[in-house]
């Protein structure tokens, strides 16, 4: 777009100075093609010319649109493709190939707010990231408990040593669920 109202603004100054000479000016749109401007200004006597000067325009417009289309979409996947990177990347951590995070202190006030569950003897990362579909992370705490969110960055809750992370989950037994205000966070998709 800019370099189109820079080449407009050429295009003005050269019409008025092609008036006086009566020479025919071109320019560059987007560096595509080369296009005579003298026809715009000169009598109805040469409108085949005229039209085949405007669907010459018309087709550099078209390709720019094109060409603007194109770029729109490889930076859009581009985008996408970094954010699904930061999103493999907390606080400097890869995550496990399983989504793990790490061990995070908790209290009353909740690092992760959303969809707190006691889900009992059943626990296991496949049930906490089926009740947290549409978060981020699924916290498992206390053997029994789930929690969601999709913040995970807060001062008053730090990673911890994997020691505190130390109750195996109920449903699962070989998998750690967290402690007593202690949550093992995972990714809902890893």
């Amino acid at each position: 777009m800019k370099t189109f109202l820079i080449h407009f603004v050429f295009i003005q100054l050269a019409t008025v100075a092609s008036l006086k000479t009566r020479k025919a000016v071109s320019i560059t749109l987007s560096a595509a093609k080369d296009i005579p401007v003298s026809g715009f200004l000169i009598d109805n006597s040469k409108s085949e010319w005229n039209k085949e000067v405007m669907d010459q325009i018309k087709a550099v417009s078209k390709e720019n649109s094109n060409n603007i289309s194109v770029i729109k979409s490889r930076l859009t996947d581009i985008n996408k493709a970094v954010n699904n990177l930061l999103n493999q990347y907390v606080h400097g951590i890869v995550p496990a190939s399983d989504g793990y995070i790490g061990c995070y202190k908790d209290d009353s006030s909740r690092l992760l707010k959303y969809k707190i569950s006691n889900v009992g003897n059943s626990l296991t990362l496949a049930k906490g990231r089926k009740h947290c579909k549409g978060y981020k992370y699924t916290g498992l705490q206390y053997g029994t408990y789930i929690f969601c969110g999709n913040i995970l960055v807060n001062e008053k809750y730090p990673r911890v040593p994997e020691s505190n992370c130390n109750m195996a989950c109920a449903g699962e037994k070989n998998r750690m669920c967290g402690s007593a205000d202690r949550n093992s966070i995972y990714l809902v998709k890893p």
